[in-house]
C-alpha cells in the first residue's frame, strides 16, 4: 500500500500586514545604520539578523536574538580560525560548515543555533578574507540587526491575543457546566448505556480542550512580556489564569463523576431518597458555573436563556440512609458534589 503525502508551498492564512511592514522596517533600517558605520561592507548580517529576529512577540523576539547572535559569534569565530590553521582555499567554506555542525552538536545547540554558526561560517567566508577586523565587524552587524528588530518590536507592538483565550476559558466552563446538567438529568429519568457513555466520552474530551486552552493563554502571556501595553491587559490575564485553575479541578472532578454514574448506574438509582435533591444540586451547579462564566466576562448573556439569573445552589443535602445496593454511588455523587460546590461558589480551601 503507497503512502500519500501532500505539500503545499501556502499556509492556512497570511502572515499579518503589521508583522510584514515590522519585518520591512527593521531589514531596511538594519542596512542602513550599518552602512553607516561601516560604509565599505555589504551590511547582509545585519539585515539576516533583523528579518530573523522580528517575531509576533518581543519575548519570542529575544530568544531568536540570543539563537542568533549565538550563532554568529561561534560561527564567525571558527571561520576565522579555519583560515588561519588553512589559509583561503576553495574547500575552506566546507570546513568550516562541517566544523561548525560538529561544535553544535558537541555544546548541545539546539538545530536552528547549529544551524546558524553553519550559515554565518559560510556567510563571512564567502564575502571575502577573514580578518580579525571583518570578523568584528560582522559580529557588530548583527548586534545592530538585533537591536534594531527589538526596537522595531516593541515600538509596534504586536497584538496580544486576549480575545482568543477569554473565549476558549468560556467555552471550556460551559461545557464543564453542560455536563455538570446532564449528569443531573440521567439522575432523574431512566437512562441509557449509551446516553452514560456519551457523557463520559464528552467529559474525558474536557482534558484535551483545556489543554488547547492553557495554551492559547500562554501565547497571551507571552505576547504581553516586555510589551508596552503590560498594563491594561495584565490584569485580565491573571484573572483568567485564576478562572482556569478552578476549571481544571473541576474539569478533573466532572470526568470522576462521569466515570463512577456511567460505573455503577442502576435504575434502580432513580428511585433513592434523595436522588432527586442530589440530581437538581448537579443542575443547580452547571447554572451557577454558566452564571460565573458571564459575571467574569467569560461568556454573554445568551448562556443563561431559559435559567435563573441568581445563583441556584442551595445548602447541604440531609440525605436518608440509601439501600445497600445504591450506597456507593450516592456516597460518592454527595462527596463530589461538595467538592464541586465550593469550587463553583468560591470557597474552596484546596
Amino acid at each position: 500500500m503507497g503512502v500519500s503525502s501532500q505539500f503545499s508551498l501556502q499556509g492556512k492564512r497570511r502572515t499579518s500586514l503589521r508583522q510584514l511592514v515590522k519585518t520591512i522596517i527593521a531589514t531596511v533600517s538594519a542596512w542602513f545604520v550599518a552602512l553607516l558605520i561601516f560604509p565599505h561592507e555589504r551590511p547582509i548580517f545585519a539585515a539576516i539578523a533583523a528579518i530573523i529576529i522580528i517575531q509576533p512577540s518581543v519575548n519570542q523576539s529575544l530568544g531568536k536574538a540570543f539563537e542568533r547572535s549565538t550563532g554568529v559569534f561561534i560561527g564567525v569565530g571558527l571561520a576565522s580560525v579555519a583560515t588561519i590553521i588553512f589559509g583561503l582555499q576553495p574547500w575552506l567554506v566546507l570546513v568550516a560548515m562541517v566544523m561548525a555542525f560538529v561544535s553544535g552538536w558537541v555544546l548541545k545547540f539546539t538545530s536552528t543555533t547549529a544551524s546558524q554558526i553553519a550559515i554565518s561560517s559560510m556567510l563571512v567566508l564567502a564575502l571575502g578574507a577573514v580578518t580579525p577586523e571583518r570578523a568584528l565587524s560582522r559580529i557588530a552587524e548583527t548586534l545592530i540587526g538585533a537591536c534594531i528588530a527589538l526596537i522595531v518590536n516593541m515600538a509596534v507592538s504586536p497584538p496580544i491575543p486576549v480575545k482568543p483565550a477569554r473565549e476558549a476559558i468560556g467555552q471550556l466552563g460551559l461545557h464543564i457546566a453542560a455536563i455538570f446538567e446532564d449528569i443531573g438529568s440521567v439522575l432523574r429519568r431512566s437512562t441509557s448505556d449509551v446516553v452514560l457513555e456519551d457523557i463520559y466520552a464528552r467529559a474525558r474530551a474536557l482534558r484535551f480542550e483545556y489543554s488547547e486552552v492553557e495554551a492559547k493563554l500562554t501565547r497571551a502571556h507571552e505576547a504581553l512580556r516586555f510589551n508596552l501595553l503590560k498594563g491594561k491587559h495584565q490584569p485580565e490575564l491573571d484573572a483568567q489564569a485564576k478562572t482556569l485553575l478552578q476549571l481544571s479541578i473541576l474539569s478533573t472532578r466532572v470526568v470522576g463523576v462521569a466515570r463512577g454514574v456511567r460505573d455503577h448506574y442502576d435504575q434502580s438509582v432513580i428511585d433513592e431518597p434523595g436522588i432527586s435533591d442530589i440530581a437538581l444540586e448537579f443542575i443547580r451547579a452547571g447554572h451557577d458555573l454558566r452564571l460565573r462564566m458571564r459575571d467574569a466576562g467569560l461568556a454573554d448573556d445568551g448562556v443563561l436563556a431559559g435559567h435563573d439569573v441568581d445563583p441556584a445552589l442551595t445548602t447541604p443535602i440531609e440525605l436518608p440512609r440509601p439501600s445497600s445496593k445504591n450506597w456507593v454511588l450516592v456516597g460518592f455523587l454527595m462527596e463530589n458534589l461538595r467538592r464541586i460546590r465550593d469550587e463553583v461558589a468560591g470557597t474552596s480551601s484546596d
